[in-house]
């Protein structure tokens, strides 16, 4: 079955080549959607024999990127084959990738397929391929996902690593507070917009507002079972940086009701009662986080596998050995 290859670009001159080539035989047509680029980006783009078209639409007049997905459903809608792979510039499918792609969509049965994707510490379920059909297209102004009308499978062997290079552009960090923070302005009650808003406020270290942001998601409730988990362990990892050790308790134990399955949120509950030196209660966390031994078979969001296995027992070891000095 044929796959087309969809990009939106923008100054990716060091990094397209690189993403392309690890793609190779992983599609049929290549679509690369230029939303202003300044750079080689375009000239590499046409060696590499894709189609280049222009669309700056998406941009603000500080030619800044404001609505990813309407740059990627313009790629999108260019496609000619059945399948539509997506990718970004700085992805590097890893070896294997291409001819497990091609099998997936030949064996089919699904409407969209989900993939591992990597980056730093964490992993996480995308669905980077689906149907090419007219009701199945991107949605957010940033972190946008395709709309999936059907089955979506998964096939976590098809590995994706986050390989970035924000030298001169920038910052992920920054480019999603500000998208985000207008996302919020129009709907402030949205829990996607507060999961995401949160996670950026998080990473850019402004606890405060990522506090009230995750408060708000878990006020509102909601079914999306993976996200309301997370929610409450960042929440408890602001507290942790910010010292507040009993309210970091409280909340990865909400975190922890939510969903125990999950080791990271016994590792922070130990390293919590770590820093108040309650160490027997430190040590039953830790003990509970390697009974964890894997991430839950149906994960889908942000993983860190450390968690699971190398980070408690090293924790394990120095927590024991602090209880044999106070004997």
């Amino acid at each position: 079955m044929p796959i087309s290859a969809c990009m939106i670009v923008r100054d990716e001159a060091k990094l397209l080549e690189r993403c392309i080539r690890a793609f190779d035989g992983g599609f049929d047509e290549l679509i690369i959607v230029d939303t202003g680029a300044v750079d080689d980006t375009l000239a590499i783009a046409k060696s590499l024999g894709a189609r280049t078209p222009r669309f700056t639409e998406c941009t603000g007049p500080d030619g800044k990127i404001q609505h990813f997905a309407m740059a990627r459903n313009v790629a999108c809608d260019l496609a000619s084959a059945d399948w539509i792979l997506w990718m970004d510039a700085d992805d590097v499918l890893q070896p294997g990738g291409a001819n497990k792609l091609r099998e997936a969509v030949d064996r089919g049965g699904f409407s969209g397929l989900q993939v591992t994707i990597r980056w730093n510490k964490d992993s996480w379920l995308q669905t980077r391929v689906f149907k090419n059909v007219p009701t199945q297209r991107f949605v957010g102004r940033v972190h946008e996902y395709p709309r999936i009308n059907g089955k979506v499978d998964k096939d976590r062997s098809i590995e994706v690593q986050h390989l970035p290079d924000k030298t001169g552009k920038e910052g992920s960090v920054e480019r999603n507070l500000r998208l985000m923070r207008m996302d919020f302005a129009e709907n402030p009650k949205h829990q996607r917009t507060l999961f995401h808003l949160g996670n950026a406020l998080r990473i850019n270290k402004e606890f405060d507002e990522a506090i009230a942001r995750y408060a708000d998601y878990l006020e509102l409730g909601g079914n999306y079972h993976h996200e309301k988990y997370l929610c409450a362990h960042y929440l408890a990892v602001c507290l942790f940086q910010q010292k507040k050790w009993r309210e970091a308790i409280d909340a990865g134990l909400r975190a922890v009701k939510i969903d125990p399955r999950y080791a990271e949120a016994h590792c922070l509950i130990a390293d919590c009662y770590g820093e108040l030196r309650e160490y027997g209660f430190s040590r039953q966390w830790y003990l509970q986080a390697i009974a964890c031994a894997a991430p839950p078979a149906d994960s889908i969001l942000f993983v860190d596998a450390k968690k699971y296995d190398a980070y408690p027992k090293k924790a394990l070891a120095i927590c024991d050995a602090k209880l044999a000095k106070k004997k």
